[in-house]
């Protein structure tokens, strides 16, 4: 049996990253990763703002692909809303490099990595937890006083310890474009029922050119068609006319921060904790920061040596104040974003299509914190309060 202080499940950036900090502090840690390569297979559209960059410690080089300065927001009924357009709003990264630059920080710093092991079994041993690791139909067993499971949206760990679920999943594909023509400034927005129930579709030109792009959509448990009918559907539009699809990829999303994400000698972050901002389906940025909150937890319970549930709840409630209450807000705005018809969808575009909407719209718009848009947007206009009650209610992470 190998013996590991910390043993986390899932070698994506947010147990990487957390990895990357127990390993420095002298920490025995191993992550163990199901897939045979760091970052595949692709799940995320790789649409992240500079602070991603700078909490991971990445470099732009090598990583960004492109530079986003707007939006171009299409209403079912065909019009579009232009956002944006006079400074940086986003960066388009390369996903797997991203992934691999955060692994590597970890294994230099100490943690061992292995791929291709799936968690079989686990179970509470020993104060601690065993658990049983298959590798090439092989069997292995590892007992570690700490676990952390970052290991996705359908989460082994989080299951088989009796956490609390996710509020809801989102189906999604996406696909990797060549031989487009498009403005590389900006990425384009779809919203309807014929395009993406419960959600939205997108296009985010993948270089500096404009000529390759990444292209998906997400919809939500209420829809009439298969995922890929809606996908065929996003494909047939004229932006994207004579595109040629290189790859192809898809995944789930899960949306509503778990209530609970310790136990004894147990945590959960990132995706495992659906710490995703509901409001776009991104989980880089307030898993990175639940990442931190998480190491500095662990970090503390080690220096004490206690690892009981009351002691490990200091890391929930660091990140409910932080971060848990924008991912909040960001569920109730889901919930209003689900009750608007497409008609609806058509009247407010059409409605924020004026200069000082869409200048109250550049200067406080931040895709990582939508809300601090929501309150200057409705004093600009007002009608917009018939959506507001529910928001002004007090929010609880």
């Amino acid at each position: 049996m190998d013996v590991y202080e910390t043993a986390i499940v899932g070698a994506g950036p947010i147990g990487c990253h957390v990895a990357r900090y127990l390993a420095s502090k002298g920490r025995k840690v191993a992550v163990f990763e199901e897939h045979r390569t760091i970052g595949e297979p692709l799940h995320c559209a790789g649409l992240v703002t500079q602070r991603v960059l700078e909490l991971a410690g990445c470099p732009s080089e090598g990583i960004v692909q492109n530079t986003i300065y707007g939006a171009v927001i299409h209403s079912p009924g065909g019009s579009v809303l232009t956002i944006g357009g006079d400074k940086v709003h986003a960066l388009v990264i390369d996903r797997q490099k991203f992934d691999v630059s955060i692994a590597e920080k970890a294994f230099h710093a100490g943690a061992m990595i292995f791929l291709q092991s799936k968690i079989s079994a686990a179970k509470r041993i020993n104060e601690g937890i065993g658990l049983e690791i298959t590798k090439n139909e092989q069997k292995a067993t590892v007992h570690c006083t700490l676990l952390i499971g970052a290991d996705g949206a359908h989460s082994r760990i989080r299951d088989v310890f009796g956490f609390p679920k996710p509020a809801e999943h989102l189906q999604g594909i996406s696909a990797e474009l060549s031989e487009v023509t498009l403005d590389p400034k900006y990425v384009h927005i779809f919203v309807g029922s014929s395009i993406a129930p419960g959600f939205f579709a997108w296009v985010i030109p993948t270089n500096g050119k404009g000529t390759t792009a990444r292209v998906g959509l997400c919809i939500g448990k209420h829809h009439t068609h298969p995922l890929p009918h809606y996908f065929t559907t996003l494909l047939q539009h004229p932006l994207l006319q004579g595109a040629m699809v290189m790859k192809r990829f898809g995944g789930s999303i899960p949306l509503g921060p778990l209530k609970k994400t310790t136990d004894n000698h147990l945590m959960l972050v990132g995706d495992a904790a659906a710490q995703v901002k509901p409001t776009s389906g991104g989980g880089l940025y307030p898993g990175l920061l639940c990442a931190e909150q998480c190491s500095s937890a662990a970090e503390a319970a080690f220096q004490t040596q206690r690892f009981d549930e009351g002691t490990l709840r200091r890391y929930h409630v660091a990140w409910s104040k932080g971060i848990g209450r924008e991912l909040a807000l960001g569920m109730r705005f889901r919930g209003l974003y689900l009750q608007l018809t497409d008609n609806q969808f058509n009247k407010y575009i059409e409605k924020l299509n004026t200069p000082k909407t869409l200048e109250t719209i550049n200067t406080y718009g931040d895709i990582d914190y939508p809300s601090r848009l929501a309150f200057p947007l409705i004093r600009v206009v007002p009608s917009l309060l018939t959506l507001a009650p529910s928001l002004l209610k007090r929010t609880k992470p």
